[in-house]
């Protein structure tokens, strides 16, 4: 999975992948993201960063840390909560209360200086998601069940119309055991 494991609680759906240092993701509107990256050991006493690359200029740093405890460092900076556990040589963020103005990319990073930074792949794009799609499933799932449904219904409808036929038929026989 390159640099990074999705949250399995908050993960949105991905769509697929943009080349090897690149993850494309849907965003979905006031859902959270979580993200967790991989370094190794010997970045554990450094500082981490969230970043959005925007064009050719700097990227902006979201959130950081400003600690190097060796057991956990917390930042948060608005909706973004950074979390690194040396540890486990992870750093996990956390985007909250997601919004279409959060299109785009972003990276983690070894910050080891504004000049030279540590870019973990892969970096993650996130795309709006695409609701025709979802929509063709809906559609096609309610196709799906209306038909059944129409079938059952005219299942039953067909069943109590023959025990109706039959009903005379029945109502004859017995009556003739009777006389007999």
């Amino acid at each position: 999975v390159g640099g990074r494991l999705l949250s399995e609680a908050l993960r949105p759906l991905i769509l697929g992948l943009r080349g090897e240092d690149e993850e494309q993701m849907c965003l979905l509107e006031g859902s959270n993201l979580t993200i967790s990256c991989l370094y190794t050991r010997q970045y554990a006493s450094s500082l981490k960063a969230w970043q959005r690359v925007r064009g050719p200029g700097p990227p902006e740093t979201l959130v950081r840390t400003d600690t190097r405890n060796a057991d956990l460092n917390l930042a948060q900076a608005g909706r973004y909560l950074l979390e690194d556990d040396p540890t486990e040589v992870t750093f996990r963020v956390t985007m909250r209360e997601l919004q279409r103005q959060d299109l785009g990319l972003y990276q983690c990073v070894i910050d080891l200086s504004p000049q030279s930074p540590v870019v973990l792949p892969p970096r993650i794009r996130l795309v709006p998601c695409e609701e025709p799609q979802v929509m063709a499933i809906v559609l096609t799932c309610g196709f799906v069940l209306n038909k059944g449904l129409v079938f059952s219904v005219l299942f039953v409808l067909l069943r109590k119309a023959r025990a109706s036929e039959l009903e005379p038929e029945l109502k004859l026989a017995q009556n003739k055991n009777k006389k007999k």
